[in-house]
């Protein structure tokens, strides 16, 4: 009786244990995923202080401030969108660190990419024809001599590039 007795002791104090271990373990993850979408938020937000800065840079008061909030809110069940849609109203548009793509500012999304297609495409054309020109001016130059000059001429020609490539 009495064995029995400790063996449901120790299963009782074994079980607690775990449970308490399990319990600090998800208390532990649950404070490291808020923390980490604090600063996920706060990466998203400027400053209204500090300029050029985002709330996570900032060590700014009101920053630190909003830190705290932007905390309080997800402890409290907000989402992300939620918790920017209230800094949104209280500052405006520009807390946002990347301005939405609507009405003028599409053009901030929109004009990096065409300015690297429509450079691209300039280059290609650039080079395209400057080495048709290249190549038009050489045959030009031989068909203009005589077939028998213009033979020995290609010739000399490759001799000495081959000169200065073997030097």
């Amino acid at each position: 009786m009495i064995n029995k007795i400790n063996l449901l002791k120790k299963t009782f104090v074994f079980t607690t244990s775990i449970s308490f271990i399990l319990v600090l373990l998800t208390f532990n993850t649950f404070a490291d995923s808020i923390d980490n979408q604090v600063r996920e938020i706060s990466y998203l937000l400027m400053c209204p202080v500090c300029q050029g800065q985002t709330v996570a840079e900032s060590n700014s008061e009101l920053a630190t401030q909003m830190r705290a909030i932007i905390k309080q809110k997800l402890e409290e069940g907000e989402s992300k969108k939620e918790i920017i849609a209230y800094f949104v109203n209280r500052y405006g548009e520009t807390i946002l660190g990347a301005p939405p793509p609507k009405g003028a500012n599409w053009l901030i999304w929109v004009l990096p990419a065409l300015a690297l297609l429509f450079g691209g495409a300039g280059i290609a054309i650039f080079l395209h024809k400057s080495k048709s020109e290249k190549g038009k001016e050489k045959t030009k130059e031989i068909s203009n001599e005589q077939p028998i000059q213009a033979e020995s001429k290609y010739l000399e020609k490759l001799d000495e590039e081959l000169k200065e490539f073997e030097s």
